[in-house]
């Protein structure tokens, strides 16, 4: 989504879900299981809120925070983080889950490769065309740079080194979120913290688990305010409208949104930092302070945005939402200056009395309290 912290054929959803599976395997691939580090023993079945991570993930980025987050909660069972190209290619998303996971101590949880293209084809290709419109977007995530061949061979390797353990295999990130929705029905909620891919391959090759799924909740969008990347459109569903438009189109029980709109009321600067690394080390201070500390360092003022630890936040503690609002959404997939603007309609008492056709309801974070917030953050991201 921007320079982060540190309908299409279901034939070309088939072919962007078999290329995700078939994704390259490093010709001298590292022990599955070795457990370098000290590992936390796995949540037994059935304890905790049931999570499938759906991420574009970076170098403690808001997704890599996300994940702590999660991951260090109480009574949250991370029953596995799928990895989608966005902000990164899928490649290096894959590797930085992996590290980032051992260097926590966290080797339970799996981590899934997923979708390395969006769903339309030849979007990147577009992108002259796109730019020609409304000028180069102000961040392109994985588009601004070369996809990798695997993810142990990455143009820089992650921080700390490439990870011992290996991603799950046998299966794409699409087939693990149906096989997780199955065996705990009713269950699971998917957080699609990156372009929706992966979750809209999901429900259209499996539809029959759309009923299943508690509830998905979504960072993306912008709804009452210009796009981050271009003027209509927010990152995540820019990268892949196609995907974002039938996500939100499918009739799941709830759908949750976190929008541009409410990251902007969470502002992350040095007074924050040094709250997450005061006292004791820990594996996770150790992090920030490793990745972050030369960048404030430098520029002790320095501000970032947290977009995808919202979504987190809201789920562990609903009044973190400090104002809420119910529309009909949608996401413009029509290739032109409105490309991946989301829509959102809300019904008034002189409006038509249908909402527009296909669109669904969900609620949308529009404001944040952030003392509320930040408490939760530094506490989970601090503790032992």
């Amino acid at each position: 989504m921007r320079k982060r912290l540190f309908g299409p054929l279901i034939a070309a959803a088939l072919l962007v879900s078999s290329v995700a599976a078939a994704a390259p395997v490093p010709e001298n691939p590292v022990p599955e299981n070795p457990a370098p580090e000290k590992t936390r023993a796995a949540p037994h079945a059935g304890d905790g809120r049931k999570v499938v991570l759906d991420v574009d993930m970076g170098e403690l980025n808001d997704d890599a925070a996300t994940m702590f987050m999660l991951a260090k909660a109480k009574n949250v069972d991370v029953l596995g983080v799928t990895v989608v190209s966005g902000n990164t290619w899928v490649e290096e998303g894959t590797a930085y889950s992996l590290r980032q996971l051992e260097l926590i101590g966290r080797t339970d949880i799996p981590v899934v490769m997923g979708a390395g293209e969006p769903l339309m084809p030849g979007r990147q290709e577009r992108l002259g065309a796109e730019h020609a419109l409304y000028g180069n977007p102000s961040y392109g995530g994985a588009f601004d740079s070369k996809r990798p061949p695997a993810y142990d061979k990455l143009a820089k390797p992650p921080y700390g080194g490439y990870p011992r353990t290996r991603p799950k295999k046998d299966t794409a990130a699409a087939d693990f979120i149906v096989e997780q929705v199955k065996r705990y029905p009713n269950q699971v909620t998917v957080f699609a913290d990156g372009p929706a891919t992966n979750l809209a391959l999901a429900v259209r090759t499996h539809p029959e688990i759309v009923p299943l799924i508690k509830e998905v909740i979504y960072m993306g969008g912008a709804f009452d305010k210009p796009g981050n990347t271009t003027p209509a459109a927010e990152f995540n569903w820019w990268f892949d409208p196609e995907s974002a438009r039938i996500s939100l189109r499918t009739p799941f029980r709830k759908q949750t949104i976190v929008p541009d709109d409410a990251a902007q009321h969470v502002v992350y600067g040095k007074k924050e930092y040094d709250r997450i690394v005061a006292g004791k080390e820990t594996p996770i201070k150790k992090i920030f302070k490793d990745l972050q500390g030369p960048e404030f360092a430098k520029n002790p003022k320095a501000t970032f945005l947290l977009w995808d630890a919202i979504t987190a936040a809201v789920f562990l503690d609903p009044a973190v939402a400090k104002r809420t609002d119910v529309r009909y959404v949608d996401v413009n997939a029509d290739f032109g200056a409105d490309y991946g603007r989301s829509l959102g309609y809300k019904l008034g008492e002189f409006d038509a009395p249908n909402n527009p056709k296909g669109t669904r309801k969900a609620g949308i974070v529009l404001d944040v309290d952030a003392e509320r917030f930040w408490d939760l953050y530094v506490g989970l991201l601090r503790s032992e």
